[in-house]
């Protein structure tokens, strides 16, 4: 059957030429942040391992994703934004392909026909999502591809190891523990991963683990509590916005995780709020009836290719890999449901192996994605890419010309300004971080003043002139 071989290469085809455009992204917000503390470090020929034991606190201990990452970024890249994007790009085709391999893994475990045919559907709708919009267009979002490198590998180990000769058996769950650690150093929500293990168990139909399987996952356990000791002493209080509360932000980010498996964008749900309703609504409506409309054909088709017991586990997984974000005060972006889209994907393969409306099914999922990635990159301000785009326009300008120091600023909107901040003008522009003065008002005593006022335009003005 030549159809979902067909719909394979129109979802990498269709997912290749989507995504290259993000190559030439510049650097923006914390990319700039993390670029400055690599070459300070970097410069100050501090061993590889003090990422790993930090000296004062970080408000994310992610050593492997970010402080690690970001050096050699510096060191090897030199910096460059364009290198960085090729590497993002080809973190999320290796997550892709992690994804083929788990769902290879699930299909041998299960015992499904097709198994190669599920494993590369499953790869390619993963690759094609417009939730990774936002890792592949900011470089310092690179750890949540490692987090979905790393999660589908011990996952694939985990199923593997149940019909695996003695040896092979052993390797692959002594694996698991290890894997679990490296998607830890990267991101925080791995910790969940024990969880989504046991959900894998029970949609296999594993019945009692054997005491290999149960040494592993205590092992697995084990290297979480020793992470959340790790993480307490080396981070301090996070951010408001990621405090794990319990009020209306459920129903906010329920609903959010819904727009999210449904490749509504994030920027889409903010023009509901701060611009063109219209608009936004017929956006979300582009983008979200024919992802709902896929989900909807490969389940009704395929309601019969997994028991009623998996489809309650696909549900389970989805939402304890999502289980933090419900509780967020305030973030929310799509990517943070990278893992919990993992084993629905895999499920819409199983549904569509053999069936003929596979192509049907893939030709929605890439339009919906094209329509909210090209909708997106077109936004401009207050879109997140478009914020981007202007920085760097603001800051090759400020290249051309003298730039006094100290440099003063004026800003009348911190969102956009954070496209840039200090770090984005002290690292293009080589001035020191603390020479750089940022207020709502020109003060009287700088000779030379950075206006950049609500619109976003930028000009010089004298400190007589109040902006």
């Amino acid at each position: 059957m030549l159809l979902p071989w067909g719909a394979v290469a129109l979802l990498a085809v269709s997912a290749l030429v989507m995504w290259l455009p993000a190559l030439k992204t510049p650097f923006w917000g914390d990319d700039y942040v993390f670029l400055l503390a690599a070459r300070a470090t970097n410069a100050a020929g501090m061993p590889w391992w003090s990422d790993f034991w930090p000296t004062s606190p970080l408000l994310f201990w992610r050593p492997l994703s970010q402080e690690g990452y970001w050096r050699w970024v510096e060191a090897v890249l030199g910096g460059n934004a364009h290198s960085a994007h090729v590497v993002s790009l080809v973190l999320h085709m290796a997550a892709s392909l992690g994804v083929a391999l788990f769902g290879f893994r699930l299909a041998r475990a299960c015992r499904w026909p097709h198994a190669g045919r599920i494993a590369a559907i499953a790869g390619s709708v993963y690759a094609a999502l417009a939730m990774h919009l936002l890792p592949l267009h900011w470089a310092a979002a690179a750890n949540n591809a490692m987090l979905a490198l790393f999660t589908t590998l011990l996952l694939a180990a985990w199923a593997s190891a149940r019909d695996a000769a003695p040896v092979r058996r052993a390797l692959l769950l002594a694996s698991t523990p290890v894997l679990l650690a490296l998607g830890l150093l990267s991101k925080e929500s791995a910790a969940l991963t024990p969880g989504l293990m046991l959900v894998v168990a029970w949609f296999v139909g594993a019945g009692r683990p054997g005491r290999g399987a149960l040494v592993a996952w205590l092992a697995c356990v084990g290297v979480v509590a020793a992470w959340l000791v790790l993480r307490a002493r080396f981070t301090t209080d996070a951010d408001t916005a990621y405090e794990l509360t319990v009020g209306g932000n459920l129903v906010r980010n329920t609903l959010s995780f819904v727009a999210w498996m449904s490749n509504v964008p994030r920027e889409a749900l903010r023009m509901v709020l701060t611009g063109d309703r219209m608009q936004a609504l017929a956006w979300i409506a582009a983008t979200a009836l024919p992802m709902l409309a896929a989900w909807g054909i490969a389940s009704w088709r395929g309601r019969s290719r997994l028991l009623r017991r998996q489809w309650v586990a696909v549900a389970v997984f989805a939402g304890l890999a999502y289980g933090p974000y419900f509780l967020f005060s305030w973030n929310s972006y799509a990517y943070y449901a990278a893992i919990a889209a993992i084993f629905p994907v895999i499920a819409l393969a199983r549904c569509v192996a053999d069936d003929a409306q596979v192509l049907v099914v893939a030709a929605l999922i890439a339009l919906s994605s094209w329509i909210a990635v090209e909708g997106s990159r077109r936004l401009d301000h207050p879109g997140l890419i478009g914020r981007a785009r202007w920085a760097e326009s603001l800051l090759q300008d400020l290249e051309r010309q003298p730039v006094p120091a100290p440099m003063h600023v004026a800003i009348r909107d911190e969102h956009r300004f954070y496209a840039l901040g200090q770090a984005g003008l002290a690292w293009r522009l080589g001035i020191a971080p603390g020479d750089i003065r940022v207020a709502t008002r020109c003060p009287a005593s700088a000779r030379h003043c950075l206006v950049i006022d609500e619109t976003g335009r930028w000009h010089w003005r004298p400190p007589s002139v109040k902006p």
